[in-house]
């Protein structure tokens, strides 16, 4: 689905490199993340831009199916927007993207940190809108880093010890589907997209090995995994990607602990910055945004940047999703 060879992946040496050149690159940006794409049987577009035979920018995005319309009830989604050396080279993205999405998607979004970006796309029609997020340093020591918790949660935390959990990685197909059904519990629960189980599959065999992702199981002694959390990583920096826990072990405070747990195994390995993820619009009250803020994190701005192509669709897609999960 990647279009004409000249627009579609480029060779894995020169994507290395323009990785290395390129600062702040993220998991969604790598060759790795498209052999997930493709493991996973999930459609993809990729585009490039070159500069005098060089490359000069990537741009893969995930048509994600928003609601079963006849025609057109997919959306592109870039997680971490497009991997470009420069504005000229992310124009020219955006334009092959424009070219390849608008026949079969109903709209393009895509994210950034920061504000740097947003003249240029609103002066390309997309629309902006501001999220939040929350960054936790781990580069203080562990004694350091809880006494930025907030006392609520330490408080939680040294409760949850009472039920002597413990954590390890997921390991095998039966691990993994264990925490599949805790993440899509979770995702139906709070109404949120769930993870599809192809992508978490192909993320265990192509990311896990790589050191690119881990998947963090809490159980009690003698029980079954009641917890669950999947972290991406790519240099110093995680992104805490899905979490799911059983319903009956919410009370417990599992989850609290065993994000305790999780910082500070991502700070021996070397990680400085948590990427806590998504906190809801700016001005918006966003229940999981508290959670994220007790472990003394760093609240962001987020930019959410938005090519619709098709308004009506759109409109009538989005507002069927809503009533699909109750929202």
């Amino acid at each position: 689905m990647a279009g004409p060879a000249e627009h579609g992946p480029p060779r894995e040496d020169e994507w290395r490199d323009l990785l290395a050149r390129v600062p702040g690159s993220s998991v969604y940006h790598t060759p790795e993340f498209l052999r997930v794409l493709r493991l996973a049987g999930l459609p993809w577009l990729a585009v490039t831009a070159r500069r005098g035979g060089s490359l000069a920018g990537v741009g893969l995005v995930l048509l994600d199916r928003l609601f079963p319309l006849p025609l057109l009830g997919r959306k592109a989604f870039a997680p971490a927007g497009l991997l470009a050396t420069d504005a000229e080279a992310r124009v020219e993205l955006m334009d092959r993207l424009d070219a390849g999405l608008r026949r079969r998607c109903l709209y393009l979004e895509s994210f950034s940190e920061g504000r740097e970006l947003d003249p240029l796309m609103e002066g390309r029609g997309l629309r902006v809108d501001r999220h939040r997020n929350f960054h936790v340093d781990l580069a203080p020591a562990p004694d350091v880093l809880r006494a930025r918790y907030s006392r609520g949660l330490r408080r939680n935390i040294r409760g949850a010890a009472a039920h002597r959990f413990s954590w390890r990685l997921a390991r095998g197909p039966e691990d993994l589907r264990r925490v599949h059904g805790l993440l899509l519990e979770t995702s139906r629960r709070v109404s949120a997209p769930p993870l599809p189980w192809p992508l978490l599959k192909a993320v265990y065999h192509e990311l896990v090995p790589a050191g690119m992702c881990r998947i963090y199981a809490a159980e009690p002694p003698g029980g079954p995994i009641v917890s669950a959390r999947v972290e991406l990583l790519r240099g110093d920096r995680a992104i805490d990607w899905f979490t799911g826990t059983d319903p009956d072990w919410t009370a417990s405070q599992v989850g609290s602990w065993l994000v305790d747990q999780i910082l500070g195994d991502l700070r021996e390995r070397g990680v400085r910055i948590f990427d806590f993820g998504g906190a809801g619009r700016v001005g918006e009250v966003y229940g999981p945004a508290e959670f994220k803020r007790r472990f003394g994190g760093r609240e962001i701005e987020v930019s959410r940047h938005l090519r619709i192509y098709h308004p009506r669709l759109t409109r009538l897609a989005r507002g069927a999703w809503r009533r699909l999960h109750g929202i």
